[in-house]
């Protein structure tokens, strides 16, 4: 019996089909807040299940140094995970087309209770989709105020983004997530996307709305909001972004849309303490 189901992430729908009743396709939580209704697919992609699987001889470009690998693949691309708890042979293979817009993600058989966009192949998914020119996942906080318009707060681990999720939590209208959060430009604007992959405070919705600040996380003695120079927002905001590295056309796309971003919406540092006082001073700047 085939079974179909669709996932949207950052404004990008997927479209999941099964033919194989014993592979999982139910989705759990957060990812299953992000299921939706039958739409026309940015991405197809169909799930099987085999009996072994084997990796690859194929040319790598590359390799995380267990957990996943990617290498070329007769038009496109090849991703194998591999862990420790499943042996030495990849558990999963996933083969996309050039673009990352049709792909099959075949499962062993011994695994088939596993989620198949569980964790590497999701986040990999999207860093190439994004990297195709269409927007950046950051690492980040995102805070929806009550007017729906989007504040976003970046940080590499340990700056504070989940920490700043739980002081905004009582007086926002929404999280999208205290981790990592999608920006792309629709009609001219700047928009800020949740996604499920969220932090410690496990905040994670499936929202779109306007992002109209943006904040890079500094941990201080006192609260102040400082200006930026262009050049080193830009630098910044690119430490916190996750495109494919070994891909040059994706790099230097996400450092243009980042400047076009610091040229479209405010960028400033937050030097904060950990303590409520720093968001009543960025309402006070806000008002």
């Amino acid at each position: 019996m085939s079974h179909r189901s669709f996932l949207r992430i950052g404004g990008l729908t997927i479209a999941v089909r099964c033919d194989d009743d014993r592979i999982r396709t139910d989705w759990h939580e957060p990812v299953s807040r992000f299921v939706v209704d039958a739409a026309p697919a940015d991405v197809d992609l169909e799930i099987r299940a085999a009996d072994a699987l084997r990796a690859s001889d194929a040319p790598v470009v590359f390799d995380s140094g267990f957990v996943w690998r990617m290498l070329r693949h007769e038009d496109g691309y090849r991703i194998e995970c591999r862990s420790e708890v499943f042996g030495e042979h990849p558990y999963k293979i996933a083969t996309f087309d050039e673009t990352f817009t049709r792909g099959v993600v075949t499962l062993r058989s011994d695994v088939l209770s596993l989620s198949p966009l569980d964790y590497p192949l999701d986040e990999v998914l999207m860093a190439h989709l994004l990297g195709r020119g269409r927007g950046v996942e950051l690492h980040s906080c995102g805070v929806i105020d009550h007017h729906g318009r989007g504040r976003l707060f970046v940080g590499v681990s340990g700056a504070g983004k989940t920490t700043t999720a739980r002081l905004w939590q009582d007086v926002a209208s929404g999280i999208v997530s205290d981790d990592r959060v999608i920006v792309r430009e629709r009609d001219g604007a700047m928009r800020m996307f949740g996604t499920p992959w969220h932090g410690e405070a496990e905040l994670s919705l499936p929202s779109e709305v306007p992002l109209d600040e943006v904040y890079l996380l500094v941990q201080a003695t006192e609260n102040a909001i400082r200006t930026m120079p262009r050049a080193a927002a830009v630098a910044s905001l690119f430490r916190c972004t996750f495109p494919p590295f070994y891909d040059a056309s994706a790099v230097e796309f996400t450092l243009a849309f980042l400047e076009k971003l610091v040229d479209t919406v405010p960028v400033r540092e937050l030097h904060f303490v950990r303590d409520r006082s720093v968001v009543d001073l960025v309402l006070r700047e806000a008002a």
